[in-house]
């Protein structure tokens, strides 16, 4: 594989996780004590909500680019690594769709329902409330399948030497706490559980795109050229 395409696939990572960290911090929630005071304030955010989200969509498309290039590193003809992709993709049509009801779907219902007879007005209210659970659950199973995927690739690291068994042993690690926050928050997702994903992720993707970008042919010597 071209070293500049794999340094340009660690560079679209790094790039992904600054710029969608910094707009996260940007990103705010409802307030409000009664349903049509939550309404307004979803309807008051919508463009930045739409604005925010845009760019974690831009970004997980720079992530789904970034990880095909180091599977290719690693060796699609090997299960692990081609499972891993898999995981990880689907991972991130799931966290598009979590992402889509978060950032565009909600925030147009909230705006179509104020000002709305009080019936439909509670209607809207009531389907934004499960559109949170739904969204919810598409992005814990997208954290959790790009954590597989992650897995899969940082346990072919691992056997190499150097940097890429460093990187590989960052990945394990982050996979594992972002499967235990998963798993152990439930449906309702405490802030700490969310934060902890996030920083578990931080740590890989970093990780990650150094390695492409100092090292863009070491990932292909991980493993012996057969399974």
């Amino acid at each position: 594989m071209n070293p500049d395409t794999t340094r340009a696939a660690g560079f679209a990572i790094a790039a992904a996780t600054v710029i969608s960290t910094i707009f996260v911090a940007l990103d705010q929630g409802a307030s409000g004590h009664n349903p049509a005071e939550i309404l307004q304030s979803i309807a008051d955010l919508q463009t930045l909500k739409q604005l925010v989200h845009g760019v974690a969509i831009a970004s997980v498309c720079a992530y789904a680019f970034g990880y095909a290039s180091l599977s290719r590193q690693l060796g699609l003809h090997r299960p692990q690594v081609l499972a891993g992709l898999m995981a990880y993709q689907i991972g991130c049509v799931a966290m598009i769709a979590a992402t889509l009801l978060d950032g565009f779907v909600t925030p147009h219902i909230a705006a179509d329902a104020v000002g709305a007879a009080p019936e439909r007005l509670r209607f809207a209210y009531d389907l934004i409330h499960f559109l949170g659970l739904v969204l919810t659950d598409f992005a814990r199973a997208g954290w959790l399948l790009q954590a597989v995927g992650a897995l899969a690739w940082s346990l072919v690291l691992v056997r190499d030497r150097g940097l890429p068994r460093v990187i590989g042993g960052i990945g394990v690690l982050s996979s594992v706490l972002v499967g235990i926050a998963v798993t152990v928050s439930g449906a309702n997702m405490s802030m700490a559980a969310i934060l902890g994903i996030l920083l578990s992720q931080l740590a890989w993707n970093v990780a990650a795109a150094v390695l492409l970008i100092r090292k863009p042919g070491v990932a292909g010597r991980a493993l012996p050229a057969h399974p």
